[in-house]
């Protein structure tokens, strides 16, 4: 039953979160083995059962509309992780735009390197946001 294991394990490795993940390996693969127990008692063979359970079982989209809860929960995960990527690209254009101003005008601003503050106080942008990606993903 190690390959039924293995196989949920493999299904599931990209979403959830590791106490979310460990519960739904344990759900998923005894019900597998409960399929495989019952193909076994009707006289297939013990390989055979285990393949055939294996197929019938359908990919990661059928266990999220098993469990639209956790469903939901990976959406704000993915939706938090956008808004972070997009406050930081954000950053980055504002930060350049900073930069190349204040070194194409350098004559106007006496040698004053003003970009940096704008840097110092943009950064707190992305930051928030990696939080809050952080905080839900837990």
């Amino acid at each position: 039953m190690n390959k039924i294991k293995t196989f949920v394990s493999k299904l599931l490795k990209d979403y959830f979160n590791d106490q979310d993940k460990k519960e739904l390996i344990e759900i998923l693969t005894t019900s597998l083995e409960e399929k495989v127990d019952d193909l076994v008692q009707s006289g297939t063979p013990l390989e055979e059962a285990i393949d055939k359970s294996i197929n019938e079982f359908g990919d990661v989209h059928d266990v999220l509309e098993a469990y639209p809860e956790l469903n939901k929960k990976q959406e704000i995960i993915k939706k938090r992780k956008h808004q972070f990527l997009f406050s930081l690209l954000g950053y980055l254009i504002v930060s350049g735009i900073a930069i190349y101003i204040n070194f194409t005008f350098i004559q106007f601003f006496a040698d004053i390197l003003w970009f940096i503050l704008i840097l110092i106080a943009l950064l707190f942008w992305p930051i928030s946001m990696l939080f809050r990606y952080l905080s839900v993903k837990k």
